[in-house]
C-alpha cells in the first residue's frame, strides 16, 4: 500500500508538473509570436522580447523548484548537518532581499545575535531563508514593513519572519506546503511550490515550523525552531 501510494503520488506530482510547465511555455510561445509579427513597431517588438525572457526567467525558477523537490524527496535527502551560523546566514539573505524589498517602498529590518550555531545544511538553510523573505517582500505589498529576528533560548534556535501585509486565512494556512497552491487574489505570479520546498527543508534539517497571524504588523508570521549546535 505504501508502494502504491507513493506510487500515485508521483503520478500526480508529474501530471501538475506538465500542467505547470505549460502555462509559462505558452506565454513564451505567444511573445515571440508578437515579436515575429511586430515588423514595424520597435517599441512592439522590444516589449514582446522583455515578456518572452520574463516567461523564460519563471519557467527556468519552476524547473529549479521541481528539481529541488526531487532532490528533497529522494530516499538519500540531504540530512540535518552542519554547524551553520544561522544570524550571519540572515544577514546574508537580509542583503540579497534589500535590493527587491526597496524598490517597493517596504521596510526590512533584520535583528540577529553575532553567531547562533545550528546542526543544519548551509545551502539548504539559504534556501529556506531566501523563500521566506522573497515570499514576504512579494506578498506584504508596497510599503509593508518586513521583520527578521534570529534568537536562541532554551537550546534552540529562532528564526521569525512577519509582515505587515493583509496575512492568510486560518484555511489558506492549512494549506500551505500543498504542492501548486496558490492562495487567490494575490497579483503575485508564482508555481505554488516554494511553501512546499520550505516545509521539506524543515523535515530534512530537523526544525519545526509554526504560522500564525503577527501581533505586531497584523501580516503573516513564520517562526521555524533548530536544536542549536552542540559544542564540539
Amino acid at each position: 500500500q505504501r508502494i502504491e501510494g507513493m506510487v500515485a503520488s508521483e503520478r500526480r506530482f508529474t501530471a501538475d508538473a506538465a500542467h505547470e510547465l505549460r502555462t509559462p511555455i505558452a506565454a513564451i510561445r505567444t511573445q515571440a509570436q508578437v515579436a515575429m509579427g511586430a515588423v514595424d513597431d520597435a517599441d512592439e517588438r522590444r516589449h514582446a522580447l522583455q515578456n518572452t525572457l520574463a516567461g523564460c526567467d519563471r519557467a527556468a525558477r519552476l524547473v529549479d523548484q521541481l528539481l529541488t523537490l526531487a532532490r528533497l524527496d529522494a530516499p538519500v535527502a540531504a540530512a540535518a548537518t552542519g554547524p551553520t551560523d544561522l544570524s550571519a546566514l540572515a544577514r546574508s539573505v537580509a542583503a540579497d532581499i534589500a535590493p527587491q524589498a526597496l524598490a517597493q517602498g517596504q521596510d526590512l529590518e533584520l535583528q540577529a545575535p553575532s553567531a547562533c550555531m545550528v546542526a543544519a545544511d548551509e545551502t539548504l538553510l539559504r534556501m529556506l531563508l531566501r523563500n521566506l523573505l522573497d515570499n514576504a517582500s512579494r506578498y506584504s505589498g508596497p510599503g509593508a514593513s518586513i521583520w527578521v529576528e534570529v534568537t536562541a533560548s532554551g537550546g534552540m534556535a529562532h528564526l521569525t519572519v512577519q509582515d505587515g501585509g493583509p496575512g492568510l486565512t486560518d484555511a489558506e494556512m492549512a494549506r500551505l506546503g500543498e504542492r501548486f497552491f496558490r492562495v487567490l487574489g494575490s497579483a503575485q505570479t508564482g508555481s505554488g511550490l516554494g511553501w512546499s520546498i520550505m516545509r521539506r527543508i524543515a523535515e530534512a534539517t530537523g526544525a519545526r515550523v509554526q504560522l500564525g497571524r503577527s501581533g505586531t504588523l497584523g501580516g503573516l508570521q513564520v517562526q521555524v525552531r533548530w536544536p542549536l549546535a552542540t559544542a564540539g
